[in-house]
């Protein structure tokens, strides 16, 4: 018996052991690097050998620069495409994503958009390793991979390919291609971990420019409008603490306090969102995404039948804007609407619960024993609005994809659309329930402190802490089962012979063509074709496929968007409000940081030049919190206590003037300053006078040296 105890007790720790060395993330440190690429493919696990072939078959027929490398991931029983490009086809992809690079100071200096046909003018481009960084590199390569269009109709397993359809785009809608991620860089994912994550920073600046390099211009747009959202909370959550503290002496300095503490939160919210678009035009300059163009590609996800554009005479998919207006109409505002009556009936019947068990044990019907039911309907409350916050954001977007915007811009800015709406409904209709009808400062403040202290403490646990051991333990279990993927690979030995041949066939073909050509990268040779178990390492490439994908910025924008609408519009009834809410930010860095570089796949980087609809949604938002607050003051009888004599209509009156002069005066202010500074205005000219006499003065010496060249034929 007590052998046995032994055993059991050695599994366990060696499991456990396992289990620890994930989660510590070891592993990943641990794992060996990619090989030299940009972008993994990966097939489904119990794929046809058929489609592997044939998708490789089409890689090397339709792009001739691509460089493939193959392997067998054992941990899934997967194989996977390590890609990349030649640096040449790279350069034509950078003029194709019109990239802003480095000019050379004989040229004027500064940035331009990338164009193959001067290369001569653009500093650095002679080096392949630093001339784009790793992030740009990915989204070079993402973006030839999505161009790669088919060239004749065929069948592959059923599955109809047409002419100009994309070949990526058409693997993953019919499920052929499992997921297609950039790879991380492990030198400086460690570097950002060690700088920015582990909460020795938590007080320390944020390495933005780093960020910027390794994700790009989106993601650091967003952490920097975090940390600047976070500084400016430090005005309001001071005088908040100040009001909260003097306040409860008296009636009269209660209602000036309310009025204070509302103009004051108006002026910040104003201020801030002035000085913020002002911030991120020097950020859009200093990242060469100001004078970007709005006219984007088609999304990689974007669907419709195939016609020749009268633009560029190719084969583009078109989706009809009738059957899109025909899709909202009936399927997307239903939905909608059905959802958001769905949720208000739910708080309602709530609310109803929660005044029926406070007057039956106000009338002594309920023993003393059953006052915890009290808690009962605050609970049924935290799961309603949780439980339909997750619907609502995948209904979102469901409803978002099947409408079908050619754009990305647009698409986000429908998404956003949908996911605030919804979110102001379960967000908001409690607070403003208790604050417009039953006037119960206790319970409004019971609620408030739910919101700010125990729903943003959970919302960190469930984004960070929960996925992290979730992913890391399925990792574990994984790669104790991953002995029986090696018989499994064993068994597919004529694919595996298939992909050799066909790789070292296209190699030797380049070779002899010529011998300045980058060769194939061709991993999948014969030394490591059939490895063995015991001398099989784990990959990197292997552990970020199984990692979660990065589920974009409209949540972590949608959970501080709502918040800066709890401050605006109930911070004059709940000061500490700011407060708890810069608590929670301080946090909130570091917990994106962590799922960004602990948790989820490296996202594909994306340039833009704002925040996109926030701003404009937070700018209307600062004008409903005008209109809310004058509603308050007349609830809360401010006006009625400060001037006794003003009659009912008389106060309505002043309410309303006053609600129109603060707004009118917020767009004078808004208006009258310039969205881009001073200083910008003056280097962009800078720039542009720089670059008009480097042209210049090139003109003037080909000029010349085509007059001396006549000269001396004339000689």
């Amino acid at each position: 018996m007590s052998e046995q105890l032994t055993n059991v007790k050695s599994v366990f720790r060696k499991r456990f052991a396992n289990l620890s060395s994930a989660i510590s993330n070891r592993l990943w440190l641990n794992a060996d690097t990619n090989y030299k690429c940009d972008v993994l493919l990966t097939f489904p696990e119990l794929i046809d050998d058929r489609v592997i072939v044939w998708f490789l078959e089409k890689f090397i027929q339709l792009q001739p620069d691509i460089r493939v490398s193959i392997k067998h991931h054992f941990t899934t029983g997967v194989y996977g495409f390590y890609l990349t490009f030649t640096y040449e086809r790279v350069l034509k992809g950078a003029e194709a994503l019109q990239l802003e690079k480095p000019i050379k100071q004989e040229f004027g200096g500064g940035y331009q958009r990338f164009l193959f046909h001067e290369l001569d003018i653009y500093e650095g481009v002679e080096d392949e390793d630093k001339f784009f960084s790793t992030q740009e590199r990915q989204s070079i390569v993402f973006h030839l991979l999505y161009s790669i269009r088919i060239l004749e109709n065929e069948t592959l397993n059923g599955i109809k390919f047409k002419i100009d359809q994309s070949l990526i785009q058409r693997g993953l809608e019919k499920k052929l291609i499992s997921q297609v991620i950039p790879l991380h860089n492990k030198e400086q994912l460690n570097h950002l971990r060690e700088t920015w994550v582990w909460p020795k920073n938590i007080f320390k600046a944020q390495p933005i420019e780093d960020i910027r390099q390794y994700f790009g211009v989106k993601i650091a747009l967003y952490f920097c409008w975090l940390s600047f959202y976070t500084q400016a909370l430090c005005l309001p959550a001071l005088y908040g603490t100040y009001i909260w503290y003097y306040s409860g002496q008296s009636q009269e300095l209660d209602d000036k306090l309310f009025v204070i503490n509302s103009l004051l939160n108006i002026i910040w919210a104003t201020g801030f969102l002035i000085f913020w678009r002002r911030r991120q035009a020097e950020l859009a300059y200093k990242w060469n995404t100001l004078d970007m163009e709005q006219l984007e590609d088609t999304r990689a996800t974007y669907k419709g039948q195939l016609r020749r554009s009268p633009v560029t005479n190719k084969y583009a998919p078109y989706y009809p804007a009738w059957k899109r207006l025909l899709f909202r109409l009936l399927v997307t505002m239903p939905m909608l609407i059905f959802n958001l009556v769905l949720v208000s009936f739910c708080i309602l019947i709530i609310f109803r619960f929660q005044a029926w068990i406070d007057r039956q044990l106000k009338l002594g019907h309920l023993p003393s024993l059953m006052s915890l039911t009290q808690l009962l309907p605050k609970i049924l409350l935290a799961l309603v609005t949780t439980v339909f916050d997750d619907v609502y954001k995948r209904v979102c977007r469901w409803l978002t994809d099947k409408e079908n915007y050619r754009e990305q811009r647009t698409h986000d800015n429908q998404m956003i659309a949908k996911m605030f709406a919804c979110a102001c409904v379960n967000s908001y209709l409690s607070v403003f329930y208790i604050a417009f009808f039953t006037h119960t400062h206790i319970r409004l403040s019971d609620q408030l402190i739910t919101i700010f202290v125990i729903k943003q403490f959970w919302d960190h646990v469930k984004e960070a802490i929960i996925p992290y051991i979730v992913s890391n333990t399925r990792l574990s279990m994984l790669i104790q089962l991953s002995k029986k993927e090696h018989d499994r690979y064993a068994e597919r030995k004529d694919l595996n012979q298939e992909l050799k041949r066909i790789l070292d066939q296209w190699n030797n073909s380049k070779q002899i063509k010529t011998t300045d050509e980058t060769s194939v990268d061709c991993s999948f040779s014969s030394r490591d074709s059939i490895p063995s178990f015991e001398t099989l390492s784990l990959s990197q490439a292997e552990i970020e496929c199984l990692q979660p994908k990065w589920p974009d910025l409209y949540e972590d924008y949608l959970e501080l968007v709502i918040q800066f609408g709890y401050i605006i519009f109930l911070s004059a009834l709940f000061p500490l409000a700011a407060f708890f809410s810069l608590l929670n930010n301080i946090l909130e860095i570091r917990a994106d940081a962590f799922k960004l570089c602990m948790i989820c796949q490296r996202p594909f980087s994306q340039r833009v030049k704002d925040i996109g609809h926030w701003q404009k949604i937070m700018e209307y938002m600062v004008i409903a919190a005008i209109v809310v607050n004058c509603i308050f003051c007349s609830i809360r009888g401010v006006f009625r206590r400060m001037l006794p004599d003003l009659p009912f209509a008389a106060e309505i009156f002043l309410l309303v003037c006053i609600e129109h002069i603060l707004i009118i005066v917020c767009k004078i202010i808004r208006s009258s300053i310039e969205n881009v500074p001073y200083w910008v205005r003056v280097e962009k000219a800078k720039m542009e006078y720089r670059r008009r006499e480097a042209l210049t003065k090139l003109e003037c010496n080909a000029l010349h040296l085509k007059e001396s060249q006549a000269q001396e034929n004339t000689t």
